[in-house]
């Protein structure tokens, strides 16, 4: 198991093993889906030091399109907003926008890194990825999430074996899928 594997176990590992210690503690089983994007940043930025040399223009796109997940992020957005700062701000489409340019942004790093790798995976990942991204941004839609990185996942496992920035993937589509699960069921 290489590095950014571990990383990502750890990662994955980390939050199964505070919902089961909240679990022992207080009697259900909750994962930390607001510190989601926090931990996808902080693995994400490891990666960036561990793989100085391969750093092209698709990464640094993803780190951008991260970046702006956690401008969104509830918590992130609770820890510096008063009360009445995030009403407004929710009332605004501040925060839709950024939703917006993110998704915008991983459609263009899936289409940047299959250009710039020379991938030749079937253009239909690249559409189903498309597809399945705008309609989860649609309410009825969201238990979608999950499903579009991981068959980017997929696709980069099968094609781009020697990157190790396709970790990153399997991670992002691990956290949609349990907050997409905490969301399902509370």
């Amino acid at each position: 198991m290489i590095r950014e594997e571990k990383i990502v176990s750890i990662a994955i590992l980390t939050v199964l093993m505070y919902a089961l210690g909240l679990f022992f503690d207080a009697g259900f089983f909750l994962l930390p889906f607001p510190l989601f994007d926090l931990i996808f940043l902080i693995v994400f930025i490891q990666f960036l030091f561990w793989n100085k040399r391969s750093i092209q223009a698709y990464v640094l796109l993803y780190f951008l399109a991260s970046i702006i997940q956690v401008m969104h992020n509830p918590l992130v957005l609770g820890m510096i907003g008063s009360d009445i700062d995030l009403q407004k701000l929710d009332e605004s489409l501040w925060i839709d926008g950024l939703k917006l340019v993110a998704k915008l942004l991983l459609i263009f790093v899936v289409l940047l890194w299959k250009r710039q790798r020379k991938l030749q995976f079937s253009f239909l990942y690249v559409l189903f990825f498309v597809i399945i991204t705008s309609l989860a941004l649609i309410g009825p839609f969201f238990w979608l999430t999950p499903f579009a990185p991981l068959l980017l996942a997929y696709a980069f496992w099968k094609t781009d074996k020697d990157n190790p920035f396709r970790y990153l993937w399997i991670l992002q589509g691990v956290f949609d899928l349990f907050t997409v699960t905490m969301l399902w069921f509370t």
